[in-house]
């Protein structure tokens, strides 16, 4: 099977219809502008460095079946700066949807980032993980999901007469508010979540102050502008929490998704002190925006995750395993040394 196929690496402007057809095919959600946008967005306009995507032909034909995306990240532990590469964007054509199409494509990936760069990682779905371990990969961890209600009338309405469930919620949200603010005296520490814009310099003042401990992808302001602020994005939004002095501890980036607030990364230039009081003073900036809970996805660290937890969120289902390529030096191997969002995720 494996000798039935070729791999080439993409020329981008040539092969960009291909890879659009590819996508929109056999990725759920994807349209062709979509996938048009996603190829300029996560490859072409990479700020780290140019993408890459792999196609996979068979042998003699010159109409791809396959595709493997890696999206360059640079990631910082201390004073090292190292090139990261982010699988995305995996598809195989109906036709050809079985183990060998796929691990052949895998297995070339796993070979070129061994080359090009200091770590490799992915989160893959449930079809791809196999595949992923087959090719080389390790499971490393798990992206874990927290989250909190804010408000309570929609899921009392599922278990109640609507009427009675208009009653009620007011007073249990109230309580749910009353227990956040019991949580911030507790720490004696408040901070206020204040919108702002993709240009704010604050992004580029507490990224300058990150932990020399932790292993970070880059959060610089015109990263998280080209992550989450570029035009063709989903409607992201952002906040930074400053402390009573108007000093700017952290930032949270979010975006309201039907009728939740989804966290698509947080960050404080000590998240050991700051997650807790950021992570209340969000839920306030949620609450008013009339948020019924708030969703945030972590991975690494694991006092942030007892962070997380101490502001109220607990453990949901929707895991997503964190796969990762053996051989990179021993301290970028520690799970404690990292910190994951999904900011990190470049499937979406």
């Amino acid at each position: 099977m494996a000798n039935s196929y070729h791999i080439e690496e993409a020329d981008l402007s040539e092969c960009a219809s291909d890879i659009e057809a590819l996508w929109s095919t056999n990725l759920i959600g994807y349209t062709v502008a979509g996938a048009s946008a996603k190829l300029r967005l996560g490859y072409v306009d990479n700020p780290a460095e140019h993408g890459t995507v792999l196609l996979l032909y068979p042998v003699g034909g010159r109409v791809p079946c396959g595709a493997q995306g890696l999206h360059p990240r640079t990631f910082h532990l201390g004073t090292r700066r190292l090139r990261v590469a982010g699988l995305a964007d995996f598809a195989i054509d109906v036709a050809h949807r079985s183990l060998g199409p796929a691990l052949t494509l895998t297995r070339h990936a796993v070979a070129l980032c061994a080359e090009r760069f200091n770590i490799t990682y992915g989160l893959p779905n449930a079809k791809a993980a196999p595949v992923l371990a087959r090719a080389g990969f390790k499971r490393f961890g798990v992206m874990r999901r927290y989250a909190k209600p804010l408000a309570t009338r929609d899921k009392l309405t599922q278990r109640m007469p609507a009427w009675l469930a208009r009653c009620c919620a007011p007073m249990l949200d109230r309580a749910l508010g009353a227990q956040d603010q019991l949580r911030e005296l507790r720490l004696r520490t408040r901070l206020a979540c204040l919108p702002t814009t993709w240009d704010d310099p604050e992004f580029d003042t507490l990224w300058a102050r990150r932990p020399s401990a932790l292993l970070l992808s880059e959060r610089s302001a015109a990263m998280l502008r080209w992550r989450f602020g570029a035009k063709g994005r989903a409607d992201w939004r952002a906040c930074i929490g400053r402390d009573r002095h108007g000093e700017a501890r952290g930032y949270v980036v979010w975006r309201m998704h039907q009728g939740f607030a989804e966290i698509g990364d947080f960050f404080s230039a000590d998240p050991d002190a700051w997650t807790v009081p950021l992570m209340l003073s969000f839920a306030r900036l949620a609450r008013a925006a009339g948020a019924a809970s708030v969703s945030v996805a972590f991975f690494g660290r694991s006092e942030v995750a007892e962070r997380l937890q101490t502001s109220g969120m607990r453990l949901r289902p929707g895991e997503a395993p964190l796969f990762k390529l053996p051989g990179a030096a021993p301290d970028l191997d520690v799970p404690e040394h990292w910190y994951v969002t999904a900011f990190d995720n470049d499937e979406d």
